[in-house]
């Protein structure tokens, strides 16, 4: 083989190897990105976790104050009525 030759191959060599660092680089830069994209993808889902849960318990906190409503409601019903009969009643009598 001649010097020639073999300086050719060394440089082939070469190539091949700053290639191959350059595309190591890209696939770095590649990762990094996608490493950011995945926090903030985990940062967006715990908030929406949050608000899920927030919304959650507005619900049952909601339907619970709804049912102690109901039935307050119902005894001032049932109250109105006793009374309407005591009064009705009274006025019987009379």
């Amino acid at each position: 083989m001649t010097f020639e030759e073999i300086k050719q191959v060394i440089e082939g060599m070469l190539s091949v190897q700053r290639e191959l660092q350059a595309s190591q680089l890209e696939l770095k830069q590649n990762i990094s990105d996608l490493s950011a994209s995945v926090a903030n993808l985990n940062e967006i889902s715990r908030r929406h976790e949050r608000r899920i849960e927030q919304l959650i318990g507005y619900s049952i906190t909601g339907e619970s104050d709804r049912l102690d409503l109901t039935e307050r409601l119902q005894n001032l019903e049932r109250r109105v009525n006793r009374l309407e009969r005591e009064n009705n009643s009274n006025s019987n009598d009379n």
